[in-house]
C-alpha cells in the first residue's frame, strides 16, 4: 500500500493530477533508436516537427545509466531502473528468457488494446511477453508492419522500434551529414504511419528514444550519451502540461498509465 502511494505521488508531481480520458482508439510509441534531439528540426524532420508543434515536447530527456539500447528500453516498458527492471546488460539471444516484469503491454491489455510490438534489433526481443498481441523482428520493415497491424479492426496500441541512426552514428558521427540524412530518411518513413493514426482519431502519438551519442561514441558517461527527445501530440488531451517535462525513461510507463486511466466516478 505504501508503494502504491508512493509511485501515485511521485506520478502526480511529475505529470499533476492523473487524466482522466475518453478512450484512445489507437496509441503509437515510437522509439528511433540513438536519435539525439538537436538534431529535430524544421528541416530534417518535418513529420516530427509537426508533432512537435501541434503536441507538446521536450529535448531535455534522459536515458538509463548506462544509456544503451536494451537497458534502456527495459525501463521504458517497465517504469523501474536497471537494477530492478531485470535487464542491467545490453545483450539477449532468442531462445533465453524473456522479461519477468509486468511492461506497458500488460497495462495495455488490461484497457482492451489489441497490442503489437515491432523492432529493428533482434535483442530487443528480450521484451516480448504473452500480454502482446502480435511481434515482429524487421531490420527494415518495422514501420510497414506497425502500419499494417494498425489498420486492422479494433484499437490499437503499437510500440515501434526504429534503427538506423544506430549505425550512421558509430561509423560517421553523431549530428553528421550522414546522420543527418538517414534521420530525414526515418522521418519520411514515418510520416504515412503516424497519418494514419491521426486520420483514425481518438489517438495518442509518442516519439521518443532511448540514448544519444557524441562524436563516434555512445554508451559512454558523456552527457549527449544521456540525451533524448520526448514528443507527445493527441487529440484527446491539451498539450501544455507536457511541455518541457524532465521526462526519464522510465517515466513512460507511468505517464501511459495516468493517460489511459478511465474516470471512476
Amino acid at each position: 500500500m505504501i508503494k502504491f502511494a508512493n509511485v501515485f505521488i511521485l506520478t502526480v508531481f511529475l505529470w499533476g493530477a492523473p487524466v482522466f480520458a475518453e478512450s484512445f482508439s489507437n496509441v503509437l510509441i515510437v522509439s528511433i533508436d540513438a536519435l539525439h534531439p538537436a538534431a529535430l528540426s524544421a528541416k530534417t524532420t518535418p513529420v516530427i516537427y509537426r508533432q512537435m508543434i501541434s503536441g507538446a515536447y521536450t529535448l531535455s530527456g534522459t536515458s538509463t545509466d548506462p544509456p544503451l539500447t536494451l537497458i534502456s528500453h527495459a525501463a521504458m516498458f517497465t517504469g523501474l531502473d536497471p537494477a530492478e527492471s531485470g535487464k542491467s546488460d545490453n545483450n539477449w539471444q532468442p531462445g533465453e528468457p524473456t522479461i519477468a516484469k509486468n511492461t506497458i503491454f500488460n497495462l495495455a491489455r488490461s484497457y482492451g488494446f489489441l497490442t503489437g510490438y515491432y523492432y529493428s534489433k533482434e535483442k530487443l526481443g528480450f521484451l516480448v511477453n504473452p500480454a502482446v498481441s502480435d511481434h515482429r523482428f524487421s531490420k527494415d520493415n518495422a514501420v510497414d508492419i506497425a502500419h499494417a497491424f494498425i489498420q486492422k479492426p479494433g484499437n490499437h496500441f503499437v510500440f515501434l522500434h526504429v534503427s538506423g541512426l544506430d549505425e550512421v552514428g558509430p561509423v560517421k558521427g553523431w549530428l553528421s551529414p550522414e546522420y543527418l540524412e538517414e534521420l530525414s530518411f526515418i522521418d519520411e518513413m514515418l510520416g504515412t504511419l503516424i497519418d494514419t493514426v491521426r486520420q483514425k482519431g481518438d489517438y495518442l502519438i509518442v516519439i521518443t528514444s532511448d540514448h544519444a551519442g557524441h562524436e563516434t561514441v555512445h554508451g559512454s558517461q558523456h552527457p549527449d550519451d544521456f540525451k533524448l527527445p520526448f514528443v507527445i501530440v493527441s487529440d484527446r488531451i491539451k498539450p501544455d502540461r507536457f511541455r518541457n517535462i524532465p521526462y526519464r525513461v522510465v517515466d513512460l510507463k507511468p505517464l501511459i498509465e495516468s493517460l489511459l486511466a478511465t474516470d471512476p466516478g
